[in-house]
């Protein structure tokens, strides 16, 4: 899986109505792939140490991610940038 870092994967989102966009939460950070895994990005400005991430399926723009420690972060372009929310 091109650009995907070989360590564990701490939550996983599926994009609930184009299944070829995932995000996955990492120690890392987030990463993005729009080709169904064939390829990922790590997202711009994402949380580093993320252990989960959700899409919210009524407005699939909306990504949230949280980290180890508790801070919450959205992304409103399905999960490319995020901006920390406290």
């Amino acid at each position: 899986m091109g650009g995907l870092p070989t360590i564990t994967v701490n939550g996983f989102a599926v994009h609930p109505s184009n299944p070829s966009v995932m995000c996955v939460a990492m120690r890392d950070g987030i990463f993005r792939s729009t080709d169904a895994g064939l390829t990922w990005a790590l997202a711009t400005n994402g949380p580093k140490n993320a252990a989960a991430v959700a899409v919210n399926p009524r407005q699939p723009s909306e990504v949230y991610a949280v980290t180890m420690d508790g801070r919450v972060f959205l992304s409103r372009d399905g999960g490319a940038t995020w901006d920390a929310r406290r």
